[in-house]
C-alpha cells in the first residue's frame, strides 16, 4: 500500500493556494468596479467626440433664431424669458458664448458638459475622500459607482446634443449642494457654503424648471440635520424669493394638457415615474423596466427605515438617501408636466441624468449597509456589482450604432445648410420649421467663416 504523500511545510497545499488566489481576485474587485466606471466614461467621450455636429438642432436652433434676430445678454426680456415651461437664461448666456466667442461651432458647449460631469463626479469623490472613515475599499468601490453611472451612455441625447448643458448642469448643482448640506459641519465656510446652497434652487432652475425642487430638499436636509437656525432662513428666503421671480408671469406651455390631468390620474404619475427610472434597464432586463423600478423603491425604502432605527446613518449615506429623494421628486415633477404626451416619453434618454445618479444612490445605500451588517456578504456584493456593470458595458455597442446613425443624419443636414440648400430633409432634420432657417443660417455661416 502506497504511503500517504505529507504536503511539506515549506509548500502551501492546492487548498491554500486556490483561497490566496480567490482572496487576490476579491481584494482586486475595488479597483475593477472604479476602472469600469472610468471606461464607460472614456467610452461616452468618445461617443461625443464621434457623434460631433457643430450645427444646432431642435431648441438649441431656436436659440441661434433668436440670436440672430438682435437679442443678447442685454436683452434681459429674452435672456430670462420661457423656452416652454422653463426659464433656461443660462443655457442662452452659454449659447451666445459660443456664437460671439467661439464662432458658433458647438465646441465649448461640449467642453462645458464634460467639465460638468467630470467636476460632478470630483465632488463626490471628494467628499468620500476627505469626510468619510470608510475603508479603502469601500471607498473605491462607491467611487466607481458613482463614476459609472454620472458618465453612463444612457444618458446619449446629452452626451451628443450641445444644448443638453441645460440638462448636466443642474444635477451637478444639486449633487454640490446636498453634499454641503451633509457635511455642513466639516465646512470651514459656513456662511459660504449657506449662501451656496441657498442660490442653488434658483441656478438650477435657470436651466431646468424643475431645479427648484432643490428648494424644498435641501430645506428637509437641512432641518433633519439640525443646521443653524440662521442660515436655514436664509436658504428658505432665498428659495421663496427666487421661485416668486421665476413664476412671475409664468404661462402654462400646454393649455391643451393642463398639469391637472396629471395630478388627477395618479396610477399614470406613479407608472410613469417607474419608466422614467426603469428605463435604465430597458437593453438589460427588457419588458421587467417597471418591476425593477418599483422593487427599488422598496428596497430603498426598507434599507433607510432599518438604519434610520438603528441611528446608523452616516452623513454620506443621508447624502444618498437626499439625492435619491431629489431625483424621485425631480421624476414626479417631470410626470406632472409630461404625462399628457404618454407613459412613453419617459423612455428619453435625456432623462437617465436624473434617473443613473438614482441608482447611483441607491445602490452606494445597498453597499453601505451589506458592509455594515452582513460584512460577510460584502464581498460577494461588490462581485455582483462588477458582473452588472460588465453586462451593461456589452449594450454600449447599440447605443454608439443609435447615436451615430443620427449624428450622421444632422451631419448630412449640417452640409445643405452650409451650401445654402434648405430643402425639406434638411429642415425636418435640424427641427428647424418652426423658427425657419433665416436668418441663423447666415449668422452661422458668418460665424464658422464658410461665407
Amino acid at each position: 500500500m502506497p504511503a500517504k504523500r505529507v504536503p511539506s511545510p515549506d509548500r502551501p497545499s492546492p487548498q491554500d493556494v486556490g483561497e490566496t488566489r480567490r482572496s487576490q481576485i476579491v481584494a482586486k474587485l475595488p479597483a475593477l468596479i472604479l476602472v469600469l466606471g472610468l471606461a464607460a466614461g472614456l467610452f461616452s467621450l468618445a461617443l461625443t467626440l464621434r457623434c460631433y455636429v457643430r450645427c444646432p438642432f431642435n431648441d438649441e436652433w431656436y436659440v441661434i433664431d433668436s440670436i440672430a434676430r438682435g437679442n443678447g445678454p442685454t436683452s434681459l426680456s429674452w435672456l430670462f424669458g420661457q423656452h416652454n415651461e422653463h426659464r433656461i437664461a443660462i443655457p442662452r448666456l452659454l449659447i451666445w458664448l459660443d456664437l460671439v466667442v467661439f464662432h458658433g461651432k458647438n465646441i465649448s458647449l461640449f467642453v462645458e458638459i464634460w467639465l460638468v460631469l467630470v467636476l460632478h463626479w470630483a465632488a463626490v469623490c471628494y467628499a468620500i475622500e476627505r469626510f468619510t472613515d470608510f475603508p479603502k475599499l469601500l471607498k473605491r468601490t462607491l467611487e466607481g459607482i458613482f463614476a459609472f453611472c454620472i458618465f453612463h451612455p444612457n444618458q446619449h441625447e446629452n452626451l451628443t446634443w450641445a444644448f443638453q448643458v441645460s440638462f448636466v448642469l443642474p444635477f451637478a448643482i444639486a449633487t454640490a449642494a446636498l453634499l454641503a448640506v451633509a457635511f455642513f459641519p466639516c465646512l470651514r465656510r459656513p456662511w459660504i457654503a449657506a449662501a451656496g446652497v441657498a442660490v442653488a434652487p434658483i441656478l438650477a432652475a435657470l436651466n431646468l424648471a424643475a431645479g427648484l425642487t432643490i428648494g424644498p430638499v435641501v430645506l428637509f436636509f437641512g432641518v433633519r440635520k439640525h443646521l443653524p437656525r440662521r442660515y436655514v432662513l436664509l436658504i428658505l428666503a432665498t428659495f421663496l424669493l427666487g421661485s416668486a421671480a421665476y413664476l412671475w408671469r409664468f404661462v402654462s406651455p400646454y393649455d391643451a394638457h393642463p398639469v391637472q390631468y396629471a395630478l388627477s390620474h395618479p396610477k399614470g404619475m406613479f407608472v410613469y415615474i417607474l419608466t422614467y427610472f426603469g428605463a435604465s434597464w430597458t437593453k438589460i432586463l427588457p419588458h421587467k423596466e417597471r418591476i425593477t423600478a418599483f422593487l427599488s423603491l422598496v428596497a430603498g425604502a426598507i434599507i433607510v427605515i432599518r438604519s434610520a432605527r438603528r441611528k446608523q446613518l452616516s452623513a454620506f449615506e443621508q447624502f444618498c438617501v437626499a439625492e435619491a429623494a431629489l431625483m424621485i421628486c425631480v421624476s414626479a415633477v417631470t410626470a406632472a408636466g409630461r404625462l399628457p404626451f404618454g407613459v412613453g416619453q419617459a423612455f428619453a434618454s435625456r432623462y437617465q441624468t436624473p434617473a443613473m445618479l438614482y441608482w447611483a444612490a441607491l445602490s452606494s445605500l445597498v453597499l453601505i449597509a451589506i458592509w455594515r451588517t452582513r460584512p460577510a456578504w460584502f464581498r460577494a456584493a461588490q462581485g455582483v456589482l462588477a458582473a452588472i456593470m460588465c453586462v451593461s458595458l456589452l449594450t454600449f455597442a447599440s447605443t454608439w450604432q443609435a447615436s451615430v446613425k443620427r449624428a450622421d443624419s444632422l451631419g448630412r443636414a449640417c452640409d445643405m445648410v452650409v451650401n445654402g440648400k434648405y430643402d425639406r430633409y434638411a429642415v425636418r432634420t435640424l427641427y428647424a420649421a418652426g423658427a425657419g432657417i433665416e436668418p441663423a443660417a447666415t449668422v452661422l455661416r458668418r460665424a464658422w467663416g464658410d461665407r
